[in-house]
């Protein structure tokens, strides 16, 4: 179903009116109208929020190809030359191409590493620039039998295994351990999918004192600012909230390896 179409159905089911719905996503009703016409679309990201304010699905509104998808990346399975995975006797699994599941193991360990790796082809193949690509990934692969099924390991559970989320209309970050159905002023939010920094950003991480510092060199103006630094170990995860004209700093205590991340409103969710 194309896009407009999509809004529209879901809008009525909805029982919204145009500018009810607009008023949700922060637009006017006249890029409503646009958008169910068939006169513009609207982005990745603005899908993402249409979505939560209209309680469907996001993939319902990315116009999904009708043909079946790896359930791991996502690629459809009529892509040229894709192939199809294989099991640990050499049969072929079906739920998986070849570059995701081969000799009955996966070839990547977790979500950011296929996003990682696929958003480079995804942007060839679509035209999306790369924050969009990276936010098609990051609302197309939860859904997928791979990452729908992943269990936690680790009896005693892993803080590693976190997933954030930000609320696009108030900033309310959420942090959940694992999979979650995150709800925040409307919006059903959509996990944030990391990549690793590629020197968009300018950060240093330095310890000392027994502290990590963690310290960006960012404007940090009300259009574009980073809303949080985490710091995410084995078994705990720390937050430090950041506002606009305030410089991105944040000291963490050493609790053993972790992983620094960063998210802003234009960077998206960054690993260090």
């Amino acid at each position: 179903m194309k896009v407009c179409d999509a809004i529209l159905s879901a809008r009525k089911r909805a029982g919204l009116t145009q500018s009810q719905l607009a008023a949700r996503v922060y637009v006017t009703r006249q890029a409503v109208s646009r958008w169910e016409n068939g006169d513009s679309e609207p982005g990745i990201d603005m899908r993402r929020m249409l979505a939560g304010a209209l309680g469907v699905p996001v993939t319902e509104l990315l116009e999904l190809p009708d043909a079946p998808v790896c359930q791991c990346c996502g690629t459809p399975f009529d892509v040229p030359n894709m192939p199809v995975g294989t099991n640990a006797d050499g049969s072929e699994n079906h739920d998986y191409c070849g570059w995701c599941y081969r000799d009955g193991e996966f070839t990547s360990s977790g979500l950011d590493e296929i996003v990682e790796r696929n958003v480079p082809y995804l942007m060839e193949a679509t035209g999306y620039t790369q924050e969009e690509a990276v936010s098609f990934m990051g609302a197309v692969l939860p859904t997928l039998k791979r990452w729908r099924s992943a269990e936690n390991q680790n009896v005693s559970a892993n803080c590693r295994r976190s997933v954030f989320h930000v609320c696009p209309s108030c900033g309310n970050i959420v942090w959940s351990m694992g999979e979650a159905t995150v709800n925040c002023c409307g919006n059903v939010l959509q996990p944030l999918v990391a990549l690793r920094n590629d020197g968009a950003l300018k950060a240093a991480v330095e310890v000392a004192d027994g502290c990590q510092r963690v310290h960006v060199a960012h404007p940090m103006s009300k259009g574009d600012h980073l809303l949080f630094i985490a710091c995410v170990g084995d078994d705990l995860v720390r937050i430090k909230r950041l506002y606009p004209e305030q410089e991105a700093r944040a000291e963490f205590p050493l609790q053993g390896p972790s992983q620094i991340y960063v998210y802003g409103t234009d960077c998206g969710l960054v690993r260090l």
